[in-house]
């Protein structure tokens, strides 16, 4: 029988736990030394060289799963990293849920055993990250509650796109794809974007997916249905309608090639966290909530009608 053993890190991320948590099933993050030392053994050390064992020894957090073909069959050792990398993508991602972050996975090995012949590959992934307001290689603590909110979160969000037909490996721009999904997939092209104002302009992507049910008199409309959405969760309406047209006019001389005034340009790495912020707590409570995600994945129809009912109500 084929078995596997997958062994990485996350950099980025600040954890303090005595025991191993598990962050995924099959997956479980640990950070205490005595347990960390457990799993790099000799072979490990072997096949990663000193740097590489070196550097596991001294990192925060390692992030590990063994299974077998009971669970997946994989022809080779490479062919499993590689799956096994892009589950632990979709769990990077989903943290945003919990708080903003630039977690990243750092190199990666998967050990496949069958019968007498091991196979050992390496890899990673190669997205680089940032926070919305730019910053790069900075280290975010997840408390242990915060970890738990991981989970839950990441579970319920992949098992809805999953039964949407919407996961990571589907691609977006198909019809009946969800509109959350795609929304999330703005968001994770803003995370891996540098430059703040390019971010804006996928968070705007993002709320289009959300909010949009046609062109005519684009901003005006999300700035007003966002307010007024926002609202009901404490938000000052006033100020986001503000906010919401201004990422607007920064998305538009952006995606138009145009140049931003320096004054204006300095404000863009704060306008750029609010917007991260507001689509996080949007995204959320939907998510939340039933009849949002109705509302939401339902047809143009459905939607404006909310829409006209949050306007007319206010």
């Amino acid at each position: 029988m084929k078995t596997y053993k997958f062994i990485s890190t996350l950099r980025f991320l600040n954890i303090e736990l005595k025991e191993p948590f598990t962050l995924m099933p099959g997956i479980e993050l640990i950070s205490n030394k005595n347990e960390i030392s457990k799993v790099l053994d000799e072979e490990f050390k072997n096949m990663a060289g000193i740097i590489e064992t070196d550097h596991f020894i001294n990192a925060n957090n390692i992030i590990f799963c063994e299974f077998d073909e009971k669970d997946f069959t994989f022809k080779s050792s490479h062919e499993a990293l590689l799956i096994w990398l892009i589950w632990v993508e979709i769990l990077i991602k989903d943290s945003w849920l919990v708080k903003e972050n630039s977690i990243t996975c750092d190199i990666a090995y998967m050990k496949m055993t069958d019968g007498t012949h091991v196979e050992w590959s390496n890899n990673s992934l190669m997205a680089h990250t940032s926070l919305s307001s730019g910053e790069e290689f900075i280290e975010t603590t997840f408390s242990y509650k915060e970890l738990l909110e991981w989970e839950s979160k990441s579970n319920r969000l992949q098992s809805y796109l999953h039964e949407k037909d919407s996961s990571i490996l589907k691609s977006f721009t198909e019809k009946k794809f969800s509109r959350i999904g795609r929304a999330l997939r703005f968001i994770i092209a803003a995370n891996r974007e540098k430059h703040t104002a390019i971010k804006i302009a996928h968070y705007c992507s993002a709320l289009e997916s959300l909010f949009s049910t046609d062109n005519s008199e684009l901003s005006h409309k999300l700035s007003e249905r966002i307010a007024l959405f926002l609202k009901n969760y404490g938000y000052d309406p006033f100020i986001v309608f503000d906010d919401i047209k201004s990422f607007y006019n920064i998305r538009s001389k952006v995606t138009h090639g145009d140049s931003l005034q320096s004054k204006k340009a300095d404000t863009i790495p704060e306008l750029s966290k609010k917007c991260d912020s507001y689509l996080r707590c949007i995204i959320n409570e939907i998510l939340d909530d039933s009849k949002l995600i109705d509302i939401f994945e339902g047809t143009k129809e459905i939607q404006e009608k909310y829409f006209k009912e949050l306007i007319l109500s206010k």
